[in-house]
């Protein structure tokens, strides 16, 4: 048994192998986050399928700014700050819908047209012996790129190109995303009692598969499960090669037909964009998931099922069908992972769990921890905290003791 003072102490391990949970818990990281990360990085907003028409719009929040995606009247999408140049009231109000004939703000009326230009100013001539120039007061563009119907927005305007952020990754998405017309059919989100990177660990390893009865008996009790590794990509992107789920080892229907562009006959492929999207493809259905924190014990998750946009009515009940029994907010799936990252968040908050270990050293492996280890050597990039030692309150070994088991392509 260990005494109170050897728990107290860091594992020992490489420091790149476990990091403090006060990267988690922490308000100031918090903080740090949203600024450095959530601020500063291309994030996934939606999918452009969730625009058909000209005027629908889809409001979303990133690092605590309120942002409005639409498509406007030439087809294109835009993003713009969801605020009123005006006094800053919230410009949309609803989390979707369509503003065809323009955004008007509630509080004093000025109205907005869908490339973000001031059209109206209500009693116009109140403002002319002050000079206000209506054509300066237009909405806040959002740096928006499209690729592969995924919508990125990035708060900050000096941003490298998206391609450039995707890397290598860009080809896998293409395989998936980019050789048929894909469609959102399902949509829900929850707010869990979690911080935001627990759920992302929890996305990013496949060794907590143990949590699930469906996975252990489909996928991990079979040897063609271990004979496949992850491919990581700088900037902590990183794809999982396809692997062969058994679903008839669980009693549920094979997936055989209708695969989705790239994937074989009951395959599954999970990718991860840094630094919070994952896009799971179990053969014929496409689940996306994205986080949006809003305080360090709370974390808007949003989940989206994908299909093709060419589907049957037939097609797509079977998507449907097949989504939620796994994956629904009723399916199999996900309500446990839910309980898993909330159950660590109680005992770190208190300061019962100090350290997290990720240690696995598979090769590569499905249930080597390299990934997330990945993850933590971007994080810190961008944070300038060693997660291991957030407040450099320990004395430890040199970041040049790498973790031999990151592969970058």
């Amino acid at each position: 048994m260990k005494s109170s003072l050897s728990w107290d102490g860091a594992p020992d391990l490489p420091p790149t192998h476990y990091v403090n949970n006060r990267i988690y818990t922490d308000p100031q990281i918090f903080e740090e986050e949203r600024l450095k990360i959530m601020a500063s990085t291309w994030r996934l907003a939606c999918h452009e399928s969730e625009l058909p028409d000209p005027g629908d719009y889809r409001a979303t929040e990133i690092a605590g700014i309120p942002i409005v995606i639409l498509r406007g009247e030439d087809c294109s999408i835009r993003a713009f700050f969801n605020v009123c140049p005006h006094r800053g009231a919230k410009l949309v109000r609803d989390e979707r819908g369509n503003a065809k004939r323009g955004m008007q703000c509630f509080y004093h009326l000025w109205t907005f047209s869908l490339d973000g230009k001031c059209t109206s100013i209500t009693r116009g001539k109140g403002y002319e012996n002050c000079g206000l120039d209506r054509e300066k007061v237009g909405l806040r563009v959002v740096k928006t790129e499209v690729f592969c119907g995924l919508v990125f927005v990035c708060l900050k305007d000096d941003v490298p190109p998206l391609g450039k952020f995707l890397g290598g990754m860009a080809d896998h998405i293409k395989a998936h995303l980019g050789q048929d017309e894909l469609e959102v059919f399902h949509y829900h989100r929850a707010i869990i009692n979690t911080n935001w990177k627990l759920f992302v660990d929890n996305n990013s390893e496949l060794y907590h598969e143990f949590l699930h009865v469906l996975n252990r008996r489909t996928a991990v009790a079979h040897k063609s499960y271990h004979d496949r590794s992850w491919i990581l990509y700088p900037g902590s992107h990183n794809i999982i090669q396809q692997g062969v789920i058994h679903y008839d080892s669980f009693g549920l229907d094979q997936r055989t037909e209708g695969t989705l562009p790239g994937m074989h006959p009951n395959g599954m492929v999970v990718m991860l964009l840094f630094p919070d999207v994952m896009i799971n493809i179990r053969a014929t259905v496409m689940r996306i998931d994205t986080m949006t924190p809003i305080a360090p014990d709370k974390t808007l998750v949003e989940w989206r099922g994908v299909g093709l946009k060419s589907d049957t009515a037939e097609m797509r009940e079977m998507r449907i069908r097949q989504h939620n029994e796994v994956w629904g907010p009723a399916g199999r799936n996900l309500p446990e992972d839910m309980a898993a990252v909330e159950a660590q968040w109680e005992t770190m908050v208190h300061g019962g769990s100090k350290y997290s270990i990720f240690a696995r050293e598979e090769g590569l492996k499905p249930q080597d921890d390299s990934n997330l280890r990945a993850f933590y050597q971007q994080w810190s990039k961008h944070i300038g905290h060693s997660p291991n030692d957030p407040f450099g309150l320990y004395k430890t070994e040199s970041d040049g003791n790498r973790d031999k088991g990151i592969v970058h392509v």
